[in-house]
């Protein structure tokens, strides 16, 4: 059960309020405010947001033995707690939670790990009351024990439900907790149905996106294809206007000497060939007379 808890602002170790119920023995509050002390110090130990619980086993040492291997105690898990060595040694549990600037601390002597849920359970119903109750601004500026005669009552109030009801509470923690599980399978389970949904639409994408690449290169061929027809007629064009251009130009030259019908080059053919006859004729003549 719950014994002893502390509300506690975390940059200074400032006691805001603490209540202990009947059931308390020892100095554990002095204890309680050397641990909160060494948080302050060390605040790597508790960080932020932090649950943890702190074990420490009181097995006849003296009272300085005693604290400082309360200080050097390790954080264990609570879902470990059950494998701790029961015995006849005396063990506190110290249960801390770090919210919004401020520690949560209860002493319980619990050794179940559901219970110990049940702790933490106490510890963040206090949260939210004393946080619902007070701001941020007056837990910075209040002063030590200046909200103990206000918040007591409430954390008498909720002590009680906590420890009367603890049976119920672990069991319910437990069912959460089973439930909790069962959710996150569910989770797992439907982001890997999400994961196969998004795979197959990939997969049907990439078919598309093949089946439009096959089109796209039938088209690009075809068009390849004309393109290299269209090249090759205008390479017969280009040849065909390149001869039509040395025709006419060998057909202005030679008009340019002959005519246009070649009746120059007609004409000089024809005295050519008439003189070349006259000429033959003489010579014929004069080598007869010759003869003669």
């Amino acid at each position: 059960m719950i014994v002893y808890a502390v509300i506690c602002r975390s940059k200074d170790a400032g006691i805001l309020c603490d209540y202990s119920s009947e059931a308390l023995t020892g100095n554990a509050p002095q204890v309680t405010a050397s641990l909160l002390e060494h948080l302050r110090d060390h605040p790597a130990i508790m960080k932020e947001g932090d649950l943890k619980t702190f074990r420490h086993r009181n097995d006849g040492m003296s009272d300085e033995d005693f604290f400082s291997q309360f200080l050097q105690a390790c954080t264990v898990a609570i879902n470990t707690a059950d494998e701790l060595d029961a015995g006849a040694v005396e063990e506190y549990f110290f249960h801390l939670w770090h919210q919004d600037e401020v520690f949560y601390c209860c002493l319980s002597d619990d050794r179940d790990p559901l219970q110990q849920k049940v702790n933490f359970a106490y510890l963040q119903a206090l949260a939210h009351d004393f946080g619902g109750r007070y701001s941020k601004r007056r837990i910075r500026s209040a002063n030590s024990y200046s909200m103990d005669k206000e918040f007591k009552p409430m954390m008498r109030s909720t002590m009680h439900h906590y420890n009367i009801n603890r049976v119920e509470l672990s069991r319910e923690s437990h069912v959460n907790s089973l439930l909790g599980k069962v959710e996150d399978l569910k989770n797992v389970l439907g982001r890997n149905m999400e994961l196969l949904l998004e795979r197959e639409q990939k997969l049907d994408t990439l078919m598309d996106k093949a089946s439009q690449a096959r089109r796209d290169s039938m088209v690009f061929r075809k068009r390849s294809a004309k393109a290299k027809r269209i090249m090759e007629w205008k390479s017969y064009k280009m040849w065909f206007l390149i001869c039509l251009t040395l025709m006419a130009i060998l057909y202005v030259i030679i008009t340019s000497n002959c005519g246009f019908r070649f009746q120059y080059c007609r004409a000089s053919s024809a005295s050519s060939a008439t003189n070349s006859n006259g000429n033959n004729d003489n010579y014929s003549n004069n080598g007869g007379e010759g003869g003669n």
